[in-house]
């Protein structure tokens, strides 16, 4: 497996501190996106602690079967979910606090992705984009109502209302698929202050402007701040190079 990868973080135009983090570790193919919320400093140390604890977790995994896999990272996720929820708990300056989540496991014949919140992963193949999860948020639940809500111009007044999250429940109630790749897949991980702004079309023609991973990612930051994009901005690539 030879996977070629590049995580580009920014602070954004208006955000005084950056909650978005992100890790990979393409030894064993494993990446992982997290998007903070709540409180002073509670959204910063909520991804933090989700991405810690996962790639503590996904070093320890030892199986290869796609079930397996599956169930690996589901528990995972819901420990880190119970982790950063105790933690909430016990301390008044982190009550509240809850992270999005998107990561994926690249094996030899299939990529695993799951995702919590409104950060996303979308999917290049022959030059086609593709969204590959749903936002659990409000404003996904509104625009899945009628065509009316897709067409509607008035801006919906509870768009940035996650309705899951890790870490702001006692359960996590994770999305998680499984996918075969083909040879020159590109799989990228987002916060939603670059999906806020640009449009599936936008990220595609920026994607397939360059063949190189480092220039697409700055490429799609510039844009998303060129447009106004008013929250922290994150993205990571990731791509079969066989």
């Amino acid at each position: 497996m030879r996977l070629k990868f590049f995580g580009l973080s920014d602070i954004g135009l208006q955000r005084p501190n950056n909650e978005d983090v992100w890790a990979s570790l393409p030894e064993i193919g494993f990446f992982a996106l997290a998007d903070g919320m709540g409180g002073h400093k509670g959204g910063e140390v909520a991804a933090k602690e989700a991405i810690d604890f996962l790639l503590h977790s996904a070093r320890s995994i030892k199986c290869t079967d796609c079930m397996e896999l599956v169930i690996e990272m589901r528990h995972a996720i819901e420990k880190a979910n119970r982790r950063i929820y105790q933690m909430g708990q016990k301390s008044e300056e982190l009550t509240g606090m809850g992270t999005t989540l998107c990561c994926l496991f690249w094996t030899d014949a299939f990529v695993i992705y799951a995702h919590i919140g409104d950060s996303r992963i979308y999917r290049l193949r022959k030059k086609k984009l593709e969204l590959l999860t749903q936002d659990h948020s409000l404003l996904a639940k509104w625009l899945a109502t009628s065509k009316v809500a897709e067409e509607c111009e008035t801006p919906f007044p509870y768009k940035n209302v996650i309705t899951r999250a890790l870490g702001t429940a006692h359960r996590a109630k994770p999305e998680i698929a499984v996918a075969p790749h083909e040879c020159n897949d590109l799989y990228f991980l987002c916060s939603d202050g670059l999906h806020d702004v640009l449009s599936l079309k936008e990220m595609e023609t920026l994607v397939n402007g360059s063949d190189d991973l480092e220039a697409s990612c700055k490429n799609l930051i510039e844009m998303a701040k060129f447009k106004g994009s008013s929250d922290n901005i994150t993205l990571l690539m990731i791509q079969s190079d066989f």
